[in-house]
């Protein structure tokens, strides 16, 4: 057990090292504690030096499910809750992203806000292997970072479109136990946390997330026409742009998508007109 993690601290030190130093803004090392149950205080330390002297970014799972926070805390019995094993080890930045976070306290939650730690909100795969569900109105009022992400295949899509839909599902699902008051996410905060708000959990909103000028030039170009010509959603004369944008979100997939642009740069689309009616 010593051994792997000796050598998995050698090796983690040569990869990240080798790769902060390729030019490419596409491609950034992430240090990645898979969750705290499968590191040893030890390998969790080494792992954050490392981040801290690479300036690299981090990962990892925490409060997925109720089971697993009480197994992690039976693990680590000197830590009060999930969130100080990895500040104990510097692991918490305003570099850190942390997946799933439905079971945080709010003594995690005002840990993340302080630090800067980003939550990767995972919608489908939390309601697909039945862990619970987030309480992103929460931790937006909290002024937490949120964004969006998959973990698949822990759920069954890795389409931030689709997740973006689950986010806004999930949290109406939640608003059935909340007072009258407790605002559900609108589709705007959850395109938001698929967008800017995911730029924000990596630290780079600087560079990415929305159009700002300045910013790298991340696109899809949308067209209401899917491949032949043939609508993937109705539009009427009378629907505002927001109308449109609304039944994308609701309605679009990728035959809505057509053309991609990275970091300025045009990226190839499938072309599906050649398969016709098949």
């Amino acid at each position: 057990h010593m051994h792997t993690h000796m050598h998995t601290h050698m090796h983690t030190h040569m990869h990240t090292h080798m790769h902060s130093h390729i030019q490419n803004s596409l491609v950034k090392p992430i240090i990645t504690p898979r969750f705290a149950p499968t590191c040893s205080e030890k390998l969790l330390r080494e792992l954050g030096k490392i981040a801290k002297d690479e300036n690299l970014h981090i990962q990892s799972h925490i409060c997925e499910q109720k089971a697993e926070v009480k197994y992690t805390l039976d693990l680590f019995p000197s830590c009060r809750d999930c969130a100080s094993i990895f500040s104990s080890s510097n692991l918490l930045t305003n570099k850190t992203v942390m997946a799933h976070c439905i079971y945080l306290s709010e003594c995690e939650i005002e840990l993340f806000h302080s630090t800067g730690v980003g939550v990767s909100h995972c919608p489908i795969s939390n309601l697909c292997i039945k862990s619970g569900i987030l309480d992103a109105r929460h931790l937006l009022d909290r002024g937490v970072k949120i964004g969006l992400g998959t973990d698949v295949s822990g759920g069954y899509s890795s389409s931030i479109l689709e997740t973006i839909r689950l986010s806004i599902l999930s949290s109406k699902a939640l608003s059935f136990s909340k007072p009258p008051e407790y605002k559900e996410l609108s589709h705007h905060e959850a395109f938001y946390m698929g967008t800017l708000g995911g730029a924000k959990v990596l630290a780079m909103d600087d560079i990415i997330g929305n159009f700002e000028v300045g910013k790298q030039f991340d696109a899809l170009i949308i067209s209401t026409q899917g491949p032949c010509h043939k609508r993937v959603f109705d539009v009427t004369e009378d629907d505002t742009d927001e109308d449109v944008f609304m039944k994308y979100l609701y309605l679009g997939d990728d035959r809505n998508i057509s053309k991609i642009f990275v970091d300025g740069r045009e990226r190839v689309v499938w072309e599906l007109e050649e398969f016709g009616d098949k």
